[in-house]
């Protein structure tokens, strides 16, 4: 009888034992966390803050996509028609949509101011216009905008060619350059070609008939 009380006194000494050492590595008896479990809390928290920081800092980081215009519709009229400017039917200037041309013009850089009418058929094609204030630009701002446009004409039917760079003549331009696109309008003042890369890549193509030509120049 005595060998099992000393067995029993020395069980309970253990179990003293292993709840004094549960005491002393886990305040107020609560469980510590597993490491796992503080590992995955601390890569979401991590995540979270990178999310928030491209969202904040990343997402179009310039801005620059341009401001939708009112549909003026997309009526055709013979080629040469010249829309008297009082009753000029546009809601923006340079226009984006509305009455135009039946046949657009070829894709490139032009010196001379190209019809207004003539354009807004080749943004029905879904393509980009920039049109600039010879009076506010220097020879180096207007080589910059004619080498951008060159890039993309000359990246053929696989890329992006459908672009025109035109002098302006029309009434008073907001800034020294205005992009348009089909109901799309931004203006620059200055030949910032990364803002109109980013335009173009939101807007080109997003146009009633997109696949219209003509093609890319040869």
């Amino acid at each position: 009888m005595a060998k099992r009380r000393t067995s029993g006194i020395q069980r309970r000494d253990r179990a003293s034992e292993d709840a004094l050492n549960r005491r002393l590595d886990q305040p107020d008896g609560i469980a510590l966390p597993d490491w796992r479990l503080l590992a995955i809390g601390g890569v979401l928290v991590v995540g979270v803050v990178i999310i928030g920081l491209v969202l904040l800092l990343g997402g179009d980081a310039s801005g620059e996509v341009g401001t939708q215009q009112a549909n003026d519709g997309s009526e055709h009229v013979r080629d040469g028609t010249i829309i008297p400017d009082p009753q000029r039917p546009y809601s923006s200037t340079p226009a984006t949509s509305g009455v135009h041309w039946d046949s657009p013009t070829n894709w490139g850089v032009y010196s001379t101011p190209q019809p207004e009418e003539q354009l807004i058929h080749n943004l029905e094609h879904g393509g980009i216009v920039i049109w600039y204030d010879p009076a506010a630009l220097d020879a180096e701002q207007v080589a910059q905008l004619t080498q951008y446009v060159n890039t993309q004409t000359a990246s053929g039917i696989s890329g992006r060619y459908k672009f025109i760079l035109s002098p302006w003549e029309g009434p008073d331009l907001e800034a020294p350059i205005a992009v348009t696109a089909w109901r799309q309008l931004l203006f620059l003042e200055e030949a910032d070609t990364g803002a109109i890369d980013d335009f173009a890549r939101a807007h080109y193509g997003r146009s009633p008939e997109p696949n219209g030509g003509p093609g890319p120049p040869a």
